[in-house]
């Protein structure tokens, strides 16, 4: 039986201000040309949105079961419409199997309520969201019919019939089914055309682009958009079209830039046009934004000071500090620090006149970074320390975040162990966190990596440095992302070279001694997404073996094989070889001791052995320094026996989707070594005899290595016969012989197979799993 599947539209939360599609196409306009969402404003809607956010779904159950009976007292139907559409919103999000089974069922029912209150809008959206629901669950025959019905009733109004065909084209886009959607877009702007609506062409138009977009169709969308941008008159429409064709261009990559950069140009002109200077800046922060996104600081910085002369002709002092502060970023980014300082100081001063604290905070920060850069670290503290009580005192958390940044960058600086500037740039990061502020977060983020390098802890500065690189990938930022790596590189050769002179000291992430104390976090995702009848398939095989049952067994002694197993894998991501091997001793000198069980450990490495497999390549110089890693362990299974190590070794270039697939070794083979689809197995071979290796075959036998006559020789020549007794210079055996051994690596077997080929054998333990 196929599990139903629960769309998002059928929740109360509607796509919101339009359908997939058109929301889509809204993300191609200019941003101040975008529509806003809009909330319900129902009584009951806003009460069941606040109980869910505070899980008391209980309570938004009771909520619409009581208007439910209100309504019908009344003879409201469409308050019961409402309270039936919310009650199977909740009873969804509650994972209630009942209520999804019989969900499309309940939706026609609230449709006909609908109907009957003569609300067509909202019948026609509840129908799209049943044929939605039927389409997802492959019922397509039903889907098909609830399309005729829905296109049959709307048949008498032709406004109202063009609008219903995009609602339409929106569901088909959602399912992936892009020809059908676009069928009905274009039937859509024939219909609108007809009417000589404007406003619905235009709206055609971008869902036909969108959908051409989709199919990586760069051609069709920009002569879609040519020809809606001829029909139209508003002239800021026109410059939203035009950016619309920009968005097209840098889509299809290098090539399009130059293009992309001449359809903003436009899209300015149109503007100034019409008169409008904030669509005017608007586009030329989009300019600047595409130049710093290409390296271009030159550009950038003439795109903000054209911005900052129209900002300082309109008069608004907010503004005209926003523009100086994107021209202190650019001369920060060339390394004009006199300039970026002395706009920094006058964008401080617009913003106290306009009353803007995000401005004036970000203003104070960069004349501490600079400060910072200069060498004045007292003045930058002074500013960090008055940025911050100033930011607390007005309750505005970005601002605290950048002062806390500047403020631990200086006190790193003056003393790399300062536990305080620590502490600040880690409420910077959880500051940044809980606000989702993506550029804020790199940049505490960088900071700790940088300081954690430079106090000589690895791992805390990698942890995050990875999220630096995170945030570069995320941003596309291939310059910064270089320059990250590079200053890794740097840590890693710092750290490994304090690590010959001093011990190394516990993490101070993981330890706790800067963090506050670990615990549960709020989640931000309050429910689930995803339906809990599928979770129920997706873990039905947990149920295979039946529900474990415990009995002691008196007859098995105490010495029983250990449940656990530890495993090791540094190996596998970046490491300090020293640092590693050091961490390994550690480790295992704690399991020697007498009071803790002998657990297991399996040590993972990753191209260490391949060469010896047969491999022409090996891994990164990171993966290979492992070897050192193997020598220890052999010296460990000779000093401490009792402490069980297993060995394992990857191909470099296995992922970490196929390591977990390899087959786990025999019981009794402490290294194994998976490469080239092959298990691998350490065999001794006995070496090859050094004194018979470049001997000829006339030396193995009488009459030594000169060559001298042989009895046969002598009959063939007739001369004197006699014999004598052959004279081997090498014997057949020797001492000398058979003493030698080496190591060879066997392939014994495949490194993948089936996992559960037959029942698996019940253990032998004091606690029996049957």
């Amino acid at each position: 039986m196929q599990t139903p599947q629960v769309i998002a539209s059928i929740h109360g939360w509607r796509r919101q201000p339009c359908n997939a599609l058109q929301a889509t196409g809204e993300k191609l306009k200019l941003p101040s040309s975008q529509a806003k969402p809009t909330q319900n404003d129902n009584p009951l809607w806003v009460a069941v949105e606040e109980a869910l956010a505070n899980d008391s779904a209980d309570k938004a159950l009771a909520d619409t079961d009581a208007a439910l009976q209100k309504a019908k007292e009344a003879g409201d139907k469409k308050g019961q419409a409402v309270a039936m559409y919310l009650e199977s919103h909740v009873r969804v999000v509650l994972e209630d199997r009942a209520a999804i089974d019989k969900l499309a069922a309940t939706m026609k029912e609230v449709a006909a309520l609908y109907k009957q209150a003569n609300a067509r809008q909202e019948e026609l959206d509840v129908n799209k969201d049943i044929m939605e629901f039927l389409f997802l669950n492959g019922k397509n025959d039903e889907a098909e019919g609830m399309e005729k019905e829905i296109r049959a009733e709307v048949k008498s109004d032709k406004k109202l019939e063009a609008s219903t065909l995009l609602d339409l084209a929106a569901v088909y886009y959602v399912l992936g089914r892009l020809d059908k959607a676009k069928g009905l877009v274009d039937e859509a702007a024939a219909a609108f055309e007809g009417l000589k609506d404007k406003a619905g062409l235009g709206q055609a138009s971008l869902a036909s682009a969108v959908l051409s977009l989709s199919q990586q169709k760069f051609d069709d969308a920009l002569n879609i958009l040519e020809r809606s941008l001829q029909a139209q008159d508003d002239k800021k429409l026109k410059a939203s079209i035009q950016y619309a064709m920009s968005q097209v261009h840098c889509a299809m990559g290098p090539q399009g830039l130059g293009s992309a950069f001449s359809d903003l140009k436009k899209a300015r002109a149109f503007m100034q046009e019409a008169r409008d200077p904030e669509g005017e800046l608007e586009v030329l922060q989009v300019m600047q934004e595409l130049h710093a996104s290409q390296n271009q600081a030159s550009e950038a910085m003439a795109i903000n000071k054209e911005a900052l002369a129209v900002t300082q002709a309109s008069g608004d002092k907010k503004k005209e500090a926003q523009a100086l502060l994107r021209l202190v970023s650019a001369n920060l980014s060339t390394q004009n620090e006199i300039e970026a300082l002395r706009l920094a100081e006058e964008a401080e001063s617009k913003a106290k006149e306009a009353g803007d604290i995000a401005c004036e905070a970000e203003a104070s920060s960069n004349i501490a970074e600079v400060l910072l850069r200069r060498g004045d670290k007292a003045a930058a503290l002074k500013r960090a320390r008055d940025l911050l009580a100033l930011c607390r005192q007005k309750s505005y958390e970005p601002g605290q975040a950048a002062a806390m940044v500047v403020l631990g960058s200086a006190l790193l600086n003056d003393n790399a162990q300062s536990a305080e500037g620590m502490r600040c740039l880690q409420d910077a990061v959880r500051i940044y966190k809980e606000s989702n502020d993506f550029v804020g977060l790199y940049s505490a983020h960088f900071a700790l990596a940088n300081a954690y390098f430079v106090r000589g802890d690895l791992e805390d500065g990698l942890t995050h440095a990875r999220e630096v690189l995170s945030c570069c990938r995320r941003n596309g930022d291939k310059v910064n992302e270089e320059f990250v790596k590079q200053n890794i590189e740097r840590g890693r050769q710092y750290a490994a070279a304090m690590r010959l002179t001093q011990a190394k000291r516990p993490s101070n992430e993981s330890a706790g001694i800067l963090l506050p104390p670990s615990g549960p976090q709020p989640c931000n995702t309050r429910f689930s997404r995803i339906p809990g009848s599928l979770l129920n398939i997706v873990a039905a095989g947990r149920n295979y073996w039946g529900v474990p049952r415990t009995i002691e067994d008196p007859t098995a002694d105490d010495d029983r094989p250990p449940c656990h197993t530890i495993i090791w894998a540094h190996p596998m991501s970046d490491h300090s070889t020293t640092q590693m091997c050091l961490d390994f001793m550690h480790l295992v000198g704690a399991m020697a001791k007498n009071e803790v069980s002998k657990i297991p450990i399996i040590v993972q490495t990753r191209g260490v052995q391949e060469r010896w497999c047969g491999g022409m390549t090996q891994g990164n110089m990171t993966s290979v320094m492992a070897v050192a890693l193997w020598g220890l362990i052999k010296t460990c299974r000779t000093e401490i026996p009792q402490v069980p190590i297993m060995v394992l070794d990857f191909a470099h270039g296995l992922t970490t989707a196929q390591i977990p697939r390899q087959l786990k070794p025999p019981l009794g083979v402490p290294e194994t070594v998976y490469f080239n689809k092959s298990r691998w197995e350490p065999q001794l071979v006995a070496v090859k005899s050094l004194l018979r290796a470049d001997l000829k075959r006339d030396s193995m036998q009488g009459g030594g290595a000169g060559g001298g006559s042989t009895m046969d020789d002598s009959k063939k020549q007739g001369g004197q016969k006699f014999s004598r007794k052959p004279f081997s210079w090498v014997g057949p055996s020797i001492k000398m012989d058979y003493c030698w051994y080496t190591q060879e690596w066997k392939a014994v077997g495949a490194a993948e197979g089936e996992i559960i080929a037959q029942d698996p054998v019940v253990p032998v333990r004091a606690l029996r799993q049957y």
